[in-house]
């Protein structure tokens, strides 16, 4: 027992880390500490740097509310009072923390460790769907982690400033990796079992495991892996990580000097100037070809020299339904809504489908194909090489379709995140329903899930809608769509 417990619920508890002494809350099944510092907070010098050692705190630090999130801007939703959306915090460049949640029972218990999503441009801990009560509940040490974003983790600058900044690029992923170094060190105080380490996310936090798992300074770090609505597809060459650096500095009318003692909002100006300009979707990405990702993940992986380690990767049915439904009329496709193909290759793609599916509409088509770009095949071509390489795998897709709003019946992008964190299991009509969150929860305990693995050519898939069915390659003629285009 490392936790100091309280004598009644809602009492603060406290526990002692490698950094110092940390005042937390116990309420019903659940310990709680936020915001406990894993890094020197990146601000002055240290911008656009790797993350530094943790200094030593005297006294007692309270950890009783969220920290500060990544500078960013304001998140609109996917559409007016959209309630996902990430909702309106502090911010500051200080914002390298993470939360645990963990069992009153003194374990040791299995450890799930989340990067969050949000394009790489937004999001945070502190948005309500990450709170880890329910996981700790189920038995499970749950770790949140806050990073670096935008400009501020993903910018390139080695070619601009010289050698100090070389892979600047992927401060974000050493912040992530140094959390996991955190959860290394500090995790057995906190009554989890450091040798049953899960890594997981969603979305830009999926993608960012899934480079995690192909990064050497990462190996040994955690057990297994869970990947929703991510694959390893979204990563930039180091020639195209300092094309975005190069293009910050042209439609910003800055040179690359001023970035390091600008102000936050004058930073944010200039990354929403790039993003208006007509660049590629998701201009901020892991970069490879340096120290941290010598190769690109996808490659890494399928040689059999990522992490091998057991993999719960999934999809939504109707991931891109809100870029479609944002679409007013059926216009040529443009580069900032694609991820990975260029505009062409998606328009020849969908001229395939309308040839063999004549009877869809244009926004039924565009969803399907843009769904496969952005999500669908970079996970069935991350799961295909991680099960090649001879790793345990298993896939599936939520297909269970939202109970109100504009996207009602259908499943959209993270419409899986309430079940994933098992939000929806005190919903009367619900209970029963065999849902994510108990298959989260096992194979974070167990490392496998309860139906086959995945492998090629059978391709076999667990379908969570009303109850949950397996079946084989369900996306085989979606994917057929792209073969010798992509």
């Amino acid at each position: 027992m490392h936790i100091d417990l309280p004598r009644d619920a809602a009492s603060v508890c406290y526990v002692t880390t490698g950094a110092g002494t940390l005042e937390g809350r116990q309420t019903g099944e659940a310990i709680r500490f936020l915001a406990i510092p894993y890094a020197r907070p990146p601000i002055g010098k240290a911008r656009f740097r790797p993350p530094e050692s943790l200094e030593h705190w005297v006294g007692v630090r309270s950890a009783d509310s969220f920290a500060s999130v990544a500078p960013q801007l304001p998140d609109p939703g996917f559409y007016p009072g959209d309630p996902d959306a990430m909702p309106p915090c502090p911010m500051s460049e200080d914002c390298l923390y993470l939360n645990v949640w963990t069992p009153v029972s003194p374990g040791p218990h299995p450890v799930l460790v989340w990067l969050h999503g949000g394009s790489q441009l937004i999001g945070g801990t502190s948005r309500p769907v990450y709170n880890g009560s329910m996981f700790a509940r189920a038995g499970i040490t749950c770790v949140t982690v806050g990073y670096r974003l935008g400009m501020f983790g993903f910018l390139e600058l080695g070619k601009q400033l010289g050698t100090a900044y070389v892979d600047s690029g992927n401060c974000a992923l050493r912040d992530q990796l140094a959390a996991l170094e955190w959860v290394r060190d500090n995790i057995a105080s906190f009554n989890g079992d450091l040798t049953q380490i899960t890594l997981g996310g969603e979305s830009a936090g999926g993608k960012n495991v899934a480079a995690l798992m192909a990064a050497p300074a990462a190996q040994g770090l955690f057990h297994a892996a869970i990947i929703i609505s991510g694959g390893a597809d979204t990563v930039s060459s180091q020639a195209e990580a300092e094309a975005v650096a190069e293009r910050i500095v042209s439609v910003g009318g800055v040179s690359a000097s001023q970035l390091l003692d600008a102000s936050t909002e004058q930073i944010l100006t200039w990354q929403a100037t790039l993003l208006r300009s007509g660049i590629r979707k998701l201009p901020f990405r892991p970069a490879y070809g340096g120290d941290f990702l010598p190769q690109s993940p996808l490659s890494t992986i399928k040689g059999g020299w990522g992490a091998s380690v057991p993999l719960l990767i999934g999809t939504s049915h109707d991931e891109s339904l809100p870029t479609v439904q944002a679409m007013i009329a059926e216009e040529p496709w443009q580069q900032d809504q694609l991820s990975h193909l260029d505009p062409e290759m998606l328009t020849a793609i969908e001229m395939r489908l309308r040839s063999v599916q004549p009877e869809l509409t244009w926004r039924e088509s565009r969803l399907r194909v843009l769904s496969a770009e952005e999500y669908g095949l970079p996970s069935l071509r991350l799961a295909d090489a991680h099960a090649s390489s001879g790793n345990p795998t298993w896939m599936y897709r939520h297909d269970r379709g939202l109970m109100a709003g504009p996207f009602a019946g259908f499943a959209p992008h993270v419409s899986d995140l309430n079940w994933v964190w098992g939000h929806l299991l005190d919903v009367p009509k619900l209970r029963g329903v065999d849902d994510l969150h108990v298959t989260v929860c096992s194979f974070v305990k167990e490392r496998s899930a309860s139906w086959d693995q995945y492998s090629i050519p059978r391709r076999r898939t667990a379908i969570f809608k009303n109850s949950r069915c397996v079946v084989d390659d369900p996306s085989r003629n979606t994917r057929g769509l792209f073969e010798d285009i992509n």
